[in-house]
């Protein structure tokens, strides 16, 4: 949920005297991103608002809550794939509720999600090839941040920054609303590097039952969805399962896009099938309305039909199976499916050919 529109914004504390506010890049639920110009560093930075009063229409964040998102990006810190965090600052003059600003390196002017919609409107739909590199390099990213024991809990397209090479980070704009101009502009696809980002439900905690996690999405595990507290990393697998779908779909939105938990379980189990949720260990725990959500029919899995070897190979549907498979216990890991060969096959078609047998250049993978 957004600030009411055409609502001022709030003037940034004297705490952040040192960070000349340019453009406002985004929104989520429980605040709001700018690109702003450190004067000290001279670097073009993106500031993160944190809300603490709710009064402008964003969920709260507590001092727990940022200090938890803080902590998680502080132990990630050093891994390329990550989008790195500079500093934390907490409105002193209203320590109670005054907002929190994360301060984190800039990356680039889109998201995901944003590229996806833009390669629809062009009428470029992504090459399995494509998406192969793109996946390789959110996998290893999500595979680094479980490394160094972190869940990700919202890997979503909005979290995910690319960063092509175009922008001069140590260069002020010169004027206001570039951002808005940039958007529109050219991208160096073949440059692009995807970066994760959006910490704001991270955890360090690891236990055999969780926290359980109440803002659900479109991109939440079958087992966040029936409201469980037994999950793992493969919560994050899941969510890049998700993504995979959606660069394959072409449609430049979410194959599981519901207005209501209720409808997104309905999308979810109507692709994948209940048989693999219901040979879990921990569904015979679930809470008996909780399992009364599933829908009664579509037991088998309907995945390759959705997604039939004319578009995917069957190397690349034993990842995407992999990742999107109901039952946590046999979901890939970001680990495991990094060792799956689609990650290590040639790229498919003449193009991929042509370039192998030139100059005795290795084609990438």
């Amino acid at each position: 949920m957004a600030a009411s529109a055409g609502k001022k914004e709030a003037a940034w504390p004297a705490t952040m005297a040192r960070y000349e506010r340019l453009e406002k890049l985004g929104a989520g639920i429980n605040g709001e991103v700018f690109k702003a110009w450190d004067t000290q560093d001279n670097l073009i930075v993106a500031v993160k608002r944190l809300s603490r009063s709710g009064d402008d229409g964003f969920i709260i964040s507590g001092l727990p809550e940022v200090m938890r998102e803080v902590m998680c990006l502080g132990v990630c810190r050093g891994i390329p794939s990550i989008v790195q965090h500079r500093r934390t600052y907490a409105d002193a003059c209203q320590s109670e509720t005054g907002d929190t600003f994360i301060v984190m390196d800039y990356v680039g002017r889109l998201n995901l999600r944003g590229y996806m919609q833009r390669r629809v409107r062009c009428r470029r739909p992504f090459s399995e090839d494509e998406v192969r590199r793109i996946m390789k390099q959110l996998v290893e990213g999500v595979k680094a941040v479980h490394g160094v024991g972190v869940l990700h809990l919202d890997i979503k397209p909005e979290n995910v920054l690319l960063d092509d090479g175009t922008e001069d980070r140590k260069q002020k704009p010169k004027k206001k609303g570039a951002v808005e101009a940039d958007v529109g502009g050219e991208v160096k696809d073949d440059r692009i590097v995807y970066k994760i980002g959006g910490f704001g439900m991270s955890t360090k905690e690891r236990g055999k039952r969780q926290p359980e996690v109440i803002i659900l999405t479109p991109y939440s595990a079958p087992e966040l969805l029936l409201h469980s507290r037994e999950y793992d990393d493969r919560v994050d697998t899941w969510g890049l399962g998700c993504i995979m779908a959606d660069l394959l779909s072409g449609t430049g939105a979410s194959m599981f896009d519901g207005e209501s938990d209720i409808e997104i379980m309905a999308k979810v189990f109507g692709i994948v099938g209940t048989e693999g949720i219901k040979e879990w260990s921990g569904y015979s725990g679930l809470a008996a309305d909780q399992k009364s959500k599933l829908p009664g029919k579509g037991g088998v899995s309907r995945l390759r039909h959705k997604f039939p070897s004319r578009k995917l190979s069957s190397a690349g549907f034993e990842v995407l199976s992999g990742l999107l498979e109901s039952n946590p216990e046999k979901r890939l890991t970001a680990a495991e499916a990094l060792k799956k060969p689609w990650f290590h096959n040639r790229p498919r078609g003449f193009a991929g050919f042509f370039k192998s047998c030139v100059g005795g250049v290795l084609p990438e993978t």
